[in-house]
């Protein structure tokens, strides 16, 4: 009933996942192949990449990749974004948004932080907000002499 493949195009599984600079281990999931299309919404908490076209919005409680193939048109919100392909539309709540060469980005950005590569398009708005958990330190002159 099920045949065992062995071609070249096989990941191979024996392989560490990537991890991340403090040895955290970052899987990064396919969720839209290049051949999907879909309109609507979607959400993810585990890291994810797209390389499809959605048009609608997508949620994200971790890392979101856009790959080359990949088109968001509509509203994105992640915790970390990393844009390789295209959004057209509004990128909102992420701590962090990096638009590597040749992807495209239109439309709004409001983040924590925002990396744009060379050679990358960006034309839009962007609002770069403080964390809401940040905290602000009063300095107060001292009063002994």
């Amino acid at each position: 009933m099920f045949r065992r493949r062995d071609d070249a195009g096989s990941p191979d599984v024996t392989k560490k996942p990537p991890s991340g600079p403090d040895g955290s281990v970052n899987v990064l999931r396919p969720s839209l192949g290049p051949d999907t299309s879909v309109t609507g919404r979607l959400s993810f908490e585990a890291p994810t990449r797209i390389d499809g076209k959605l048009r609608g919005e997508v949620r994200a409680g971790d890392l979101l990749v856009i790959g080359e193939t990949g088109l968001v048109e509509g509203v994105v919100r992640a915790t970390k974004l990393i844009v390789r392909g295209q959004v057209h539309g509004e990128i909102r709540g992420a701590h962090h948004v990096e638009i590597v060469a040749g992807a495209v980005v239109s439309g709004l950005i409001e983040a924590h932080a925002l990396t744009v590569h060379d050679g990358a398009t960006l034309d839009g708005d962007v609002k770069i907000v403080p964390p809401r958990s940040a905290t602000v330190h009063v300095l107060h002159p001292s009063t002994s002499a």
